[in-house]
Order: C-alpha cells, then structure tokens, then sequence
C-alpha cells in the first residue's frame, strides 16, 4: 500500500504497524474477537486495512483491542483518529490536505498539514511497544489446465480490462519477518474477467522467479488466499530477503505456469525457476519479506 498523504491512507499504514507490534494478528483472528455489538465483514476489515476507506472511531478500537491494545493506546489512537478524521472531512470538501504520522512515530519527523492555522493534536502517550508441492498435484494441475483450456475459448485477447487499474495487497502476514512456510492472503480490486490470480516469488540473489504451485483462491467480496505459502528453495539461507509478487494471468500464461510445476517433476523435482514470468501476466502488488 502506497502513502500518499491522505487521511485514509495515512491511518490504515500506522494501523497495520500497530497490528505487527501487537502480535501480528491475522483478520479472521481479529474478526473472531470483536465484541457482539461490533459486526464487521473480512472485506470491509481488508479495505480499511488497505486504506480503501477510512474507518469509523468504533472499528479502529475495536481491531486495536481485538488486538490486544491496552487503555492508553487505545486512547492515543482515539486522538490520532479523530486529527485525521478532520483532515478527512476538509478533504471530501474540496481542501488540500496532507496527513502527518501519529506523535508516537519514530520514523520521521511529522510531515507538514495544509491549512496550518489549525493546530495539531496534543502529543499522546506512546503505545507500547522447500517448497512442496501437494501430494495431488498432477490431478490439480489437469483440472487446472482443462479449466485454462476452456477460458483460452472465451476469446481472452479481447478482455476489456479493469475499470480502475487492478490491485492486490497482502494483509497476511503483517509481518516482515516470516518463516520457511506460513500463510497467506488479504484483497484484491480490479481483476480483469477470464484471469487467475499468482503468487510468486522473487529471489534477488538469482534474479528468478518460483511462482506458487497453484492460483490463489479469489473470493467475491474481493479478498483472496494463497493457501500454504512456501518462501525460496528448502536449502536457500535462512536470512535470505525475498519479494513476492502478486500478478494476473491469462489462459495461455497460468498454461505456462502449471506446466512448469509439470516439467519440473512434482515435490521432489529440481525447481530452477523462471527468468521471467510468461506473456500475459501483469504484477500488480508486492511485498518483501526476510525468510528467518
């Protein structure tokens, strides 16, 4: 997620940081421990996580308590929330603003507010501080590729595209610092008709791509999962940096990309990567993560 200065995207970066400092819950945790009187759905938790909305009062400290917050951070956030809230309202209304981080961040100095006449929020007291390939593969990657087939027949060279330029963003883990092996998922808008959602990952130190063995599960209120994420090859260091992209394929490319999984025969099989992913594949998120 990109921050470029508004509101709700300012709220929903230091939010997230504040979910990897308590712990790195994942949503369906943080959903399950809301209170009865707090109903919330996964996309609409995702879409302000990804700063798609900006929150209300009650939902931001219900994820921090969910979390794991306590009173006094709870309370930080509250006065955070309610500056940025303001600078909101100015911005629906026509006016140029641009959002500072919280008074507890040590990352950079706050940025400067349009309109400086009005004063910022009293500081705060600050909040505490190798891959395997399934046992069914060949089975999956036939159905996969009939599937492929049959999309290859809807004419997808002639596909409209998107309405806004697709996106995707990971929300699990929040995390930058993983293991081996961990799950993975959060949302998506954009994805054009007819093409499959990837992961794959990026290894710097041989400029090759590994993508996932299969295509992310996409759901219909926009979020998706990648089900069990495996990071590098089984004998690549343990500190290694790695990126993961999320792209979109067409037919002909998650073709290519299953019949690699094929060629390289299955868990036990060399996995040499790719120079370069096939044609007809966009990237349209990434993250790096540290393998530890």
């Amino acid at each position: 997620m990109e921050r470029d200065g508004t509101p709700r995207r300012e709220l929903a970066h230091w939010l997230r940081a504040a979910l990897t400092e308590l712990g790195e819950p994942t949503l369906d945790t943080i959903l399950a421990r809301f209170p009865e009187n707090v109903r919330l759905s996964r996309s609409a938790l995702a879409k302000a996580l990804r700063g798609e909305t900006f929150p209300d009062l009650p939902l931001v400290r219900a994820v921090l308590r969910a979390a794991g917050a306590d009173d006094d951070e709870v309370e930080s956030w509250s006065a955070y929330w309610a500056h940025l809230h303001d600078l909101e309202t100015r911005r629906r209304a026509g006016e140029a603003v641009t959002a500072d981080p919280p008074p507890w961040a040590a990352e950079a100095a706050p940025r400067a507010v349009v309109a400086p006449e009005r004063p910022a929020p009293a500081p705060q007291p600050a909040p505490s501080s190798r891959r395997r390939v399934p046992v069914a593969l060949v089975a999956v990657v036939s159905l996969l590729l009939g599937a492929g087939v049959a999309l290859g027949a809807v004419a997808l060279a002639t596909w409209p595209g998107p309405r806004e330029p697709a996106s995707a963003t990971i929300l699990d883990p929040v995390t930058t610092t993983v293991p081996k092996t961990f799950r993975t998922g959060g949302s998506y808008n954009g994805l054009p008709e007819g093409t499959l959602l990837w992961a794959t990952t990026f290894d710097p130190g041989t400029g090759r791509f590994f993508p996932q063995d299969k295509p992310c599960v996409t759901r219909t209120d926009e979020t998706f999962d990648c089900g069990q994420y495996y990071l590098g090859r089984q004998f690549d260091p343990d500190t290694a940096t790695y990126r993961i992209d999320l792209f979109f394929a067409d037919a002909a490319a998650s073709n290519a990309l299953l019949q690699y999984q094929i060629d390289k025969g299955g868990p036990d099989g060399p996995n040499p990567g790719m120079a370069q992913l096939p044609a007809g594949t966009t990237i349209i998120g990434t993250r790096t993560y540290v393998r530890s």
